[in-house]
């Protein structure tokens, strides 16, 4: 497999001055400096550039000058190529502005968003008095039972990002995390104290659900053109309500960050690239998976272009969607020896598939390739295939092409 997958970072990943290198470099990142600008109401080249320090910290000011920069990005690495990726996924904040990569929602609503996100999730974390701590070294299904014990004297200390096997962020009143600090360190696991003003993706942060929701309400979400994993649910988004549903409990539920990246793992991933400021993702995935290489977008910008241009070598030259149905139509065993059925049910879908592979795979519409799907069906169906492997078949051909947006035909299920 040659897939690549693209991630998105979360707040925590912003310092003062970054981005200033793109936006110098490039029109199209100023462009939308200045869009988003206009649309949140203070200056974003300012808020970077020259504003105290202070300023880009706060959550109301970091969530959307990370959306607006991550995704700059990403427009000028697709400006001039096109790379094959197979997913998008983001820690937290970046899960939007992997959405809004992918085609799920417009630039404007995705800054109207996260302004809302961000002003609500900060107004909560100082009415919260609460914080977050890193338990580092120790396993998560250990920090989960060291949890469980403490809170059984009354106190409300909750996980709230999965960032890998041995890195877990738990959230909770300042006391309690205190005392957490404590009761983790005599077991042998080292702590690091967050730098940051609330309890976040916990029940803390219940109060800043109500105007988010409303604010995902009012945008008109579209089907991902690319798969897009939730860090709620660990797995790719499969409609538009999926979408809503998962970003209205994102707030007060954990990041499923090493769950994502467990899942994606799977399909033998050939290129993690990261697209944002600094490498916070990029150190994660490389503790979590042993193959595939990993970059970051701003911190290797040179060896990310040269990473994905292989990539593209690679896919180049691998059979497309129609050329994967001809193999597997004529790979697959027949159990039907009636002259007329196999003359109409395989010998004329296959001449049709034929004409279809004369089409450059680059230039294949979404239309001829699920025509090309419903043929490989009939062949398949008219040879007796048995249903179950009809449907891994097919699967199979969806998922290594990135088209598993297409439709499959009817009574066949997609993994």
């Amino acid at each position: 497999m040659n897939d690549l997958v693209i991630v998105f970072p979360g707040q925590g990943s912003q310092f003062p001055g970054m981005g200033k290198n793109w936006f110098d470099a490039h029109e199209s990142v100023r462009n939308r400096f200045r869009q988003a600008s206009g649309i949140v109401g203070y200056s974003l080249e300012d808020l970077c550039f020259t504003a105290p320090p202070g300023e880009l910290t706060k959550t109301m000011h970091a969530q959307v000058a990370l959306l607006v920069l991550s995704h700059s990005m990403y427009e000028v690495l697709t400006a001039d190529r096109t790379p094959p990726v197979s997913a998008m996924a983001g820690h937290s904040l970046g899960e939007i502005t992997a959405l809004l990569a992918a085609g799920a929602l417009t630039f404007d609503d995705a800054v109207r968003l996260v302004k809302v996100r961000g002003e609500a999730m900060q107004a909560c974390a100082t009415e919260s008095g609460a914080g977050m701590i890193a338990a580092l070294g120790m396993s998560a299904a250990e920090v989960e039972k060291c949890v469980e014990e403490f809170n059984t004297g009354g106190r409300t200390v909750q996980v709230s990002n999965y960032n890998a096997e041995r890195q877990t962020v738990l959230s909770g009143a300042l006391d309690d995390l205190k005392a957490m600090t404590a009761f983790l360190e005599e077991r042998g696991c080292k702590i690091a104290r967050l730098n940051v003003g609330g309890a976040f993706h916990s029940t803390f942060m219940a109060n800043a659900v109500p105007a988010y929701v409303r604010a995902i309400e009012e945008i008109e979400f579209r089907e991902p053109a690319v798969p897009v994993y939730s860090t709620v649910t660990g797995r790719a988004y499969g409609s538009t309500q999926e979408i809503k549903d998962a970003l209205a409990v994102q707030l007060t539920s954990p990041v499923r960050w090493s769950t994502v990246v467990s899942e994606l793992a799977g399909r033998d991933i050939a290129l993690w690239l990261e697209v944002g400021p600094k490498q916070v993702l990029k150190k994660l995935i490389q503790d979590a998976v042993d193959g595939g290489a990993v970059h970051s977008l701003d911190a290797e910008l040179d060896q990310a272009h040269a990473a994905i241009d292989r990539l593209v070598e690679l896919k180049r030259r691998e059979p497309g969607l129609v050329g994967l149905c001809l193999g597997a139509a004529a790979a697959t065993r027949n159990r039907n020896f009636d002259e007329e059925q196999y003359t109409n049910g395989v010998v004329l879908p296959y001449r049709r598939l034929q004409e279809l592979g004369q089409v450059d795979k680059d230039e294949l519409s979404d239309e001829q390739k699920a025509t090309a799907l419903e043929l490989l069906h009939t062949i398949m169906t008219t040879k007796r295939v048995p249903e179950a492997e009809r449907q891994e078949r097919i699967a199979s051909i969806l998922e290594r092409t990135g088209n598993t947006h297409l439709r499959a035909p009817a009574g066949v299920l997609t993994r």
